[in-house]
């Protein structure tokens, strides 16, 4: 069983620098603003930080501010929670592949054991939020 909604997600990219991590979440703290998803990673001397928060908002207005040459792009995306259990995201992706819906990347965690959620960037958001839902409606997955 999956369950897919419409999101988005903060896409930033700075240099790479030892204790930016920490200075992107540190503003973000004392701003309030709660981290929902999060996925770092480094290519050379660029920093990319790929973040779904409570207020994206809020948390690009403060990351603008507090973070010196930040790019940081809106982007939309698809929220899928799964149930935490093998192989529960190759139906999901299959079914995908099978709806022509390209997978630009994905990532995804499981917090509490009972369910993992999955951060997805498609071609077609929307068709994929669709073809997820219905399928699960359906009992496919």
């Amino acid at each position: 069983m999956a369950r897919a909604m419409l999101g988005q997600e903060l896409h930033l990219e700075a240099k790479n620098e030892t204790g930016a991590l920490g200075r992107v979440v540190s503003a973000l703290s004392r701003a309030g603003v709660n981290i929902v998803h999060l996925l770092a990673y480094s290519v050379a001397d660029r920093g990319f930080l790929q973040t779904v928060t409570g207020d994206n908002i809020k948390a690009k207005e403060i990351l603008e501010k507090n973070i010196p040459n930040v790019k940081i792009v809106l982007r939309d995306v698809l929220i899928v929670e799964f149930e935490n259990k093998v192989g529960m995201l190759s139906p999901v992706t299959k079914l995908l592949g099978n709806s022509n819906i390209f997978i630009d990347y994905c990532y995804g965690t499981s917090g509490d054991g009972f369910k993992i959620v999955g951060v997805f960037a498609t071609a077609d958001n929307k068709k994929a939020m669709t073809v997820i839902n219905e399928a699960t409606a359906k009992g496919q997955i």
